[in-house]
């Protein structure tokens, strides 16, 4: 009996949705906070906010892992914009990990878009600065369309 507890706050944490455990904050098991913003929070930090969809995607290997590669750059053709002036063309860095956004060539996207203040480097190559946060509300657009009304909503409201 008294391994029960810790047993099952376990078992409470090995079958999280994977999404959440990509967003962990801080806490364990039932008591743990995960990051996920609201539509409106979100909308109010992100530099830019707009549907585009995946015209190329490029992945950039490390000299320290050359069979794999540590940075994905996509290409998105901007279709419509809610908050800030993008390019036309928008360069998105996305890192290897476990915590990336990946998007697949073709498909249009309501994307939340972030700009890092760091410089990143592959090589002598200057990586973007803009990404997409996995554990916001980006997510392919026929699958956002309560999210791409909100988003409708504060864009006309600023």
């Amino acid at each position: 009996m008294r391994f029960a507890l810790p047993c099952l706050a376990l078992a409470m944490v090995m079958i999280a949705p994977a999404s959440y455990a990509l967003c962990w904050e801080s806490g364990e098991g039932p008591t743990a906070i995960y990051r996920h913003p609201s539509v409106p929070a979100e909308f109010k930090n992100a530099a830019l906010v707009v549907t585009g969809r995946v015209t190329a995607e490029r992945n950039i290997s490390e000299p320290e892992d050359p069979e794999g590669f540590a940075w994905t750059v996509y290409t998105v053709q901007v279709l419509e914009i809610f908050k800030g002036a993008p390019p036309r063309m928008l360069q998105l860095l996305s890192e290897n990990t476990s915590a990336r956004f990946s998007m697949d060539t073709g498909k249009t996207y309501l994307l939340f878009v972030s700009h890092s203040p760091d410089v990143e480097l592959a090589g002598q190559e200057r990586l973007p600065s803009d990404y997409v946060d996995n554990c916001g509300n980006s997510a392919v657009a026929e699958d956002a369309g309560s999210v791409i009304k909100t988003v409708r909503g504060l864009s006309k409201a600023r």
